[in-house]
């Protein structure tokens, strides 16, 4: 196999390997040493609409969700032991505090 075909053979594999990703949503930072640790609890407080969510190409996506004046996040994750397929926090937040968290979560401060 010649240097160029080599080249083209490793890019191809690189696309493989996005292809189920559809890159539309941000993709949590890893969780970092020292993070918040956020209580997850396997109730809701109520129906709500979702506002933000990250991209669900990993095994465990998040979402912010209003419920009326206040939001949690819902976090979904693919089954493994000890973490149930849905889980909420345990809190909720007014919606600049809840924006704050978001980002938190995003950067890998909080999990």
């Amino acid at each position: 196999m010649s240097a160029s075909a080599a080249v083209l053979d490793v890019a191809a594999e690189e696309e493989d390997d996005d292809a189920d990703c559809p890159d539309v949503s941000p993709h949590p930072a890893v969780p970092r040493l020292g993070r918040t640790k956020l209580w997850w609890i396997e109730e809701s407080l109520g129906r709500g609409r979702v506002v933000a969510h990250t991209c669900a190409c990993q095994m465990t996506s998040y979402e912010l969700v209003r419920c009326g004046g206040v939001y949690q996040f819902r976090r979904r994750a693919l089954a493994r032991r000890d973490v149930p397929p849905v889980s909420w926090t345990a809190g909720c937040w007014r919606r600049e505090e809840a924006y704050e968290w978001w980002r938190r979560l995003l950067a890998g401060q909080a999990r």
